[in-house]
C-alpha cells in the first residue's frame, strides 16, 4: 500500500505513513538500499552544511514537547521509508481527471537526497505530525521549490479520490497566511469520514535555505482557521529550532 509522495493531493505524512503498509517481500530490498543511503546522505550533509540526522531529530522532538502520545522517528527509518515511496506508482482514482494532472505536476517524488526525521502526537482532539527534512542536493531543492509554486487549485478545489473501490470526497482550499520562510504553501482539506463526521487538516508546507518543514495537523472539532494558526505557528518553531541547533 505505498503512495507517491506529493505535495497537493495528500500530506506528505499521509503517504509516508502509507508506505509503511507494503508486504515484507517488497521493502526488504528498499531497506537495504535506505541503509546505503542513510549513511550517503549524513556523509553529504556534513560536508554542504546541512543539519545532521541527530539534529534534524531534536528538532522535531522539541516541537512536540508536553504533547500526548510523541513518537519520532530518526533518519534510518525515514530514508527506509522515503526509498518505498520514491519507487510507488501515482496515486489513481482522482476525480476529476484535470485534477489527476494537476496533481502531477506538483509532486515530489523522490526525497532521499535528505537527512530527516518525523514526529507525532495525538490528543482528543488533534493529531500532529512534523517532519524535518534537510536537503542535501540542490536537485531535490529545485523539486520541491517548483511544487510549492503551486497557487491555484484550477477548479480542483473539490476532488474525490477512489481507492480501494471506496470514494472519498475532499474540499480543497489554499490559505494566504504568512510563514517565515523562503516559500511555503498552507492548505486545508475538508474530507467526508462518514456517520455525518467531517474530518479537517491543514498542512503547511514550507522551504528555506536547504530546510524543507511540513507540518500536518487533523481534527474532527476544529475549525480551518484555528487549526491554521496553530500549524503556521509550529512551521516558524521548526525554522527557529533549526536556527538553534546550527548555533550549537
Amino acid at each position: 500500500m505505498t503512495k507517491r509522495l506529493t505535495l497537493w493531493a495528500l500530506p506528505l505524512a499521509v503517504s509516508m505513513m502509507l508506505a509503511g503498509c507494503s508486504s515484507n517481500s517488497a521493502s526488504e530490498p528498499a531497506q537495504s538500499a535506505a541503509s546505503t543511503t542513510s549513511v550517503d546522505s549524513q556523509k553529504e550533509a556534513a560536508s554542504d552544511g546541512a543539519l545532521t540526522a541527530e539534529q534534524v531529530k531534536s528538532v522535531a522532538s522539541k516541537l512536540m514537547e508536553g504533547d500526548n502520545a510523541v513518537q519520532v522517528v530518526g533518519n534510518e527509518q525515514m530514508q527506509q521509508q522515503l526509498e518505498i515511496a520514491k519507487n510507488a506508482k501515482a496515486p489513481s482514482g482522482i476525480k476529476p481527471e484535470k485534477c489527476a494532472e494537476l496533481n502531477a505536476k506538483y509532486s515530489v517524488t523522490d526525497l532521499t537526497a535528505s537527512v530527516s526525521a518525523t514526529a507525532t502526537s495525538s490528543s482528543e482532539s488533534v493529531g500532529k505530525v512534523v517532519q524535518v527534512f534537510s536537503l542535501t542536493d540542490d536537485a531535490t531543492r529545485n523539486n520541491v521549490s517548483q511544487a510549492l509554486t503551486l497557487d491555484d487549485l484550477e477548479g480542483c478545489e473539490n476532488v474525490t479520490v477512489e481507492t480501494g473501490g471506496e470514494k472519498i470526497e475532499t474540499e480543497r482550499q489554499i490559505l494566504p497566511l504568512d510563514v517565515k520562510a523562503d516559500q511555503s504553501l498552507t492548505m486545508s482539506t475538508q474530507m467526508d469520514a462518514g456517520a455525518g463526521q467531517l474530518l479537517t487538516s491543514v498542512v503547511v508546507q514550507a522551504l528555506r535555505d536547504g530546510n524543507f518543514v511540513l507540518v500536518t495537523l487533523q481534527t474532527g472539532s476544529q475549525q480551518a482557521a484555528e487549526l491554521a494558526a496553530q500549524a503556521v505557528e509550529l512551521t516558524d518553531r521548526a525554522f527557529a529550532e533549526i536556527d538553534a541547533v546550527r548555533k550549537q
